[in-house]
C-alpha cells in the first residue's frame, strides 16, 4: 500500500462517502470505489493528488471546467454526482461503470469489425453531440475516454479539460497542447480556435484506429506526432485493411479533413453518416442505458463554488479494468419528510408521460419533455430536470412547472416516494382523471420541500394521473430542480 492509499483508505468524505479500495491512478489523482452512506449505493470517488490540491491556479481551472461539465446530461456521458473539499482532500463523486475502455479492447483485439466500430463510435457521437449543444467541447476524445460494458453500452468520460464554448479565452493560449498528441486536431496543434468539429476530428482518428489497428499519424516524439497532421496525408483505411465498406471509409476521411469546414458540421451528422455506412446486414446496436450523466448532487462541503454542487469528470485516467455501475437505492422504504409511508405499501406501475407547463400560466408547454421518462425508469442514476432560472420562484415567469405520471388504470393512491440528488426544491402533488387538467390553483394533496428521499402521503385518492408540481427551485448553480425517480404506492 503506497502513501496515498495509507492516507485515504477508510476515509469518509463529507460525512457520507466512505472510500473502500483504490481502483485506478493517473497523473491527476486516484479513483476509489466507495459507498454513499446517505443513499446506500456504491459510487466512484476521484481524489486529486495532494500536491495538486494545494495549487490554487489548478483549482481555479477546475472550477471553470466544472461549470462547463455541469451542463451535461446524456445516457452516453459518464455522470458525476458531487464534489468538494474535505480537510484538504479534493474529491469528485461519480457513477461507477462496469466495463472497460475502448483502448483496452483494441489493445487486446487489434481491430474491430466495421459494424462494431461504427456502432461504438456512433454511440459516443450522440454523447458528444449533447455536450456540443450545451456549449462544451471535450477536446480529448480518444479510446481511453470511451467506456464499454459487456452489454454493448457506451459512455464518454473525462471532460476534465473540456470548456464551454462561450467561456473565456482558449486554454491553448497557455502554450500547452491539451489532449493526447495522437488524437489532436490540427487546430489544437496550431493553437487555433476549437469547436465541435475539433472533437469530430479526434473521433475520426478513434474510428480509424478501431478499423485499422493503427492511428493515421505516428512519429518518434509527441510533438512530431502532433505536427504530422499539418502536412502529411492520411492513408485511407481501405488501403490498410480490406473489407471496410467504401461509405465507412468516406466517413473517416471526411472527419479527418485538415480544414474544419470540410468535416461534418455536427456530431449528429457524423453519427447519421455512420448509420448509413454500416451494411444493412449488420446486427442492431444494443440499446443505450437510460443513465445520463451529469447530475448535481449536494454535499455538506461547499468549497470550490458558492453553489451547492460542482461537477468534474475523471481527468487523465485511462482505466482498462472494471468500474461498477451504481446500484439502485435499497428496496426498503427510507425515511423522508412527508410523514412517511407504510412499509407494507404496494408499488403501483406508473410512468412519467410528459411535463405540465401550460401556456395559460406563462409556460411554453414543454420543459425537457425528452427527459421526462428518466424519472420513472427504475434507475436513480438518471433524472429529469427543469430549465435553469434566475430566481427560485422560476424567475417570476410562472407559478410552477411539473411532470405528469400516468397509472396503468384508475387506482387508489396512498403516497409517493421522490428521489432527488439535488434536494431543496418545493413541490406539491395533484390528482386528475385527465393528463392536461390539473387545478394547480387549488390546495395540493400534499406539499413538501424535497429531501434526497422524500416520502409523502397523498390520500388515499382514486386517480389515473398525478402531477408533481414544482413551485420553488433549489440553488444548483442557477435555480432548478432534479427528479431522479418517482414511485407511486397503493394503501
Amino acid at each position: 500500500m503506497d502513501a496515498e492509499e495509507v492516507r485515504l483508505a477508510g476515509r469518509r468524505l463529507a460525512g457520507r462517502y466512505e472510500l473502500e479500495a483504490e481502483v485506478a491512478s493517473g497523473g491527476m489523482g486516484t479513483v476509489w470505489r466507495a459507498r454513499d452512506e446517505v443513499l446506500g449505493r456504491p459510487v466512484a470517488v476521484k481524489v486529486l493528488h495532494e500536491h495538486l490540491a494545494r495549487d490554487p491556479d489548478l483549482l481555479d481551472r477546475f472550477r471553470l471546467e466544472a461549470v462547463a461539465a455541469a451542463r451535461l446530461n446524456h445516457p452516453a456521458i459518464v455522470r458525476v454526482f458531487d464534489t468538494g473539499i474535505d480537510d484538504g482532500v479534493c474529491y469528485i463523486v461519480m457513477e461507477l461503470f462496469e466495463g472497460t475502455t475502448l483502448q483496452a479492447v483494441l489493445a487486446e483485439r487489434g481491430t474491430l469489425q466495421p459494424e462494431e466500430a461504427a456502432r461504438i463510435v456512433g454511440s459516443a457521437l450522440h454523447g458528444l453531440g449533447h455536450a456540443h449543444r450545451e456549449g462544451v467541447i471535450h477536446r480529448d476524445v480518444k479510446p481511453g475516454n470511451i467506456l464499454l460494458d459487456r452489454d454493448g453500452w457506451v459512455k464518454v468520460t473525462d471532460f476534465g479539460i473540456a470548456k464551454a464554448a462561450f467561456a473565456g479565452d482558449d486554454l491553448t493560449t497557455t502554450g500547452n497542447l491539451l489532449g493526447t498528441s495522437r488524437y489532436l486536431a490540427p487546430e489544437q496543434v496550431t493553437g487555433g480556435p476549437t469547436d465541435a468539429r475539433t472533437d469530430l476530428y479526434s473521433t475520426g482518428i478513434v474510428l480509424y484506429e478501431a478499423l485499422t489497428g493503427r492511428v493515421p499519424f505516428e512519429a518518434e516524439t509527441h510533438i512530431a506526432t502532433a505536427t504530422l497532421r499539418l502536412s502529411a496525408e492520411v492513408v485511407r483505411p481501405r488501403a490498410l485493411r480490406s473489407g471496410i465498406p467504401r461509405a465507412l471509409d468516406a466517413v473517416v476521411m471526411r472527419a479527418l479533413a485538415r480544414d474544419a469546414d470540410q468535416r461534418f458540421a455536427s456530431a449528429e451528422e457524423m453519427a447519421e453518416a455512420l448509420e448509413q455506412a454500416v451494411p444493412t446486414g449488420a446486427p442492431p446496436a444494443p440499446p443505450l442505458p437510460t443513465e445520463p450523466i451529469e447530475s448535481r448532487g449536494t454535499s455538506s462541503v461547499r468549497s470550490w463554488f458558492a453553489v451547492p454542487l460542482l461537477v468534474l469528470l475523471v481527468a487523465g485516467l485511462a482505466v482498462g479494468g472494471f468500474w461498477v455501475l451504481g446500484q439502485v437505492l435499497d428496496d426498503g422504504m427510507g425515511a423522508g419528510n412527508g410523514g412517511g409511508l407504510n412499509t407494507a405499501s404496494t408499488a403501483l406501475p406508473a410512468q412519467a408521460i410528459g411535463t405540465y407547463d401550460p401556456a395559460e400560466l406563462g409556460g411554453d408547454e414543454s420543459e425537457h419533455d425528452e427527459e421526462v421518462g428518466l424519472a420513472t425508469d427504475g434507475r436513480p442514476g438518471t433524472f429529469w430536470q427543469t430549465s435553469s432560472y434566475s430566481r427560485p420562484d422560476l424567475g417570476g415567469l410562472k407559478p410552477g412547472v411539473g411532470i405528469v405520471l400516468a397509472l396503468e388504470q384508475p387506482s387508489e393512491v396512498a403516497g409517493l416516494r421522490v428521489v432527488s440528488d439535488s434536494p431543496g426544491f418545493d413541490f406539491g402533488v395533484y390528482a386528475s382523471d385527465t393528463p392536461d387538467a390539473f387545478d394547480v390553483a387549488s390546495r395540493p394533496l400534499a406539499s413538501v420541500t424535497a429531501e434526497e428521499v422524500t416520502e409523502l402521503e397523498v390520500g388515499p385518492v382514486e386517480t389515473t394521473y398525478l402531477l408533481i408540481w414544482i413551485t420553488e427551485l433549489a440553488e444548483v448553480g442557477e435555480y432548478r430542480a432534479y427528479i431522479n425517480e418517482v414511485e407511486v404506492f397503493a394503501p
